[in-house]
């Protein structure tokens, strides 16, 4: 099968088993204190990175590796993919049909950033539509960044996204303050209100793009943002997107 087309599943099993046959079992014993975390770097990541990476560069520039994300997904093991690929060389290319396979993508990414906090770099994506109209196939560009995104992670002057919104609005609004020059933050609750916050960006990027020769890139990462509901306030975990503008 060639590797391109390859799901997150058949990436692990690969790689699990190669690493079976090539070193054996091996354990790793770790410092007092220090932390296990199933997606840290290692010197034996680090080795195997310097390789993959070299592979790559006789494979050529235009050879991401292919995650496909489904509804059904564990998004820490999408992020884990994510994050590892990357250390590797090239993000991967991630292919998501639906809001909720969608919405797993994009957490993914945010996850992943996280891994990848020690490692020297950060994550910028851009997500193209087969159709802009419906907003269901995806596929989306990861690329590394060497600084993250400046200010606050939650600002009363960011958009909310709903599943309800009109996609075509939201993104005239961030057209709107992009031209602006304006910091500008959008953040969606569920899977139906994050894939149209996605969608929106899309739109946004076209008409940038027709009139003023200016591309989007987005960052993803988790918000806490807080509401009243009656005498209570109640704070509930949001997806946000930090966009970026840039010169074509």
């Amino acid at each position: 099968m060639d590797k391109l087309d390859q799901s997150l599943e058949d990436i692990v099993v690969e790689a699990e088993e190669k690493e079976t046959k090539t070193r054996g079992p091996k354990r790793r014993w770790r410092k007092k204190g220090q932390r296990n975390h199933p997606y840290a770097k290692n010197e034996e990541d680090a080795k195997d990175s310097k390789k993959e990476t070299q592979k790559r560069g006789r494979r050529g520039k235009n050879s991401a590796r292919k995650l496909k994300v489904s509804s059904t997904s564990k998004v820490k093991g999408v992020a884990g993919g994510i994050a590892k690929i990357s250390r590797q060389g090239e993000p991967p290319l991630m292919l998501a049909t639906g809001p909720e396979a969608i919405n797993r993508a994009v957490k993914a990414i945010a996850i992943a950033r996280g891994y990848l906090s020690n490692d020297g770099f950060d994550l910028r994506v851009q997500t193209d539509f087969s159709d802009l109209k419906n907003g269901f196939q995806s596929t989306t560009r990861i690329s590394k960044a060497t600084s993250k995104p400046r200010g606050p992670k939650y600002s009363e002057d960011d958009l909310c996204v709903k599943a309800s919104s009109d996609a075509f609005k939201v993104a005239g609004a961030i057209a709107a303050r992009i031209r602006d020059n304006e910091n500008v933050g959008i953040y969606a609750k569920g899977a139906e209100a994050v894939s149209n916050m996605v969608k929106s960006v899309a739109v946004a990027r076209q008409y940038l793009d027709e009139s003023d020769n200016l591309d989007i890139l987005y960052v993803p990462t988790f918000i806490e943002v807080e509401s009243t509901i009656g005498e209570e306030t109640v704070s509930s975990t949001n997806v946000k997107f930090s966009l970026l503008s840039q010169q074509l």
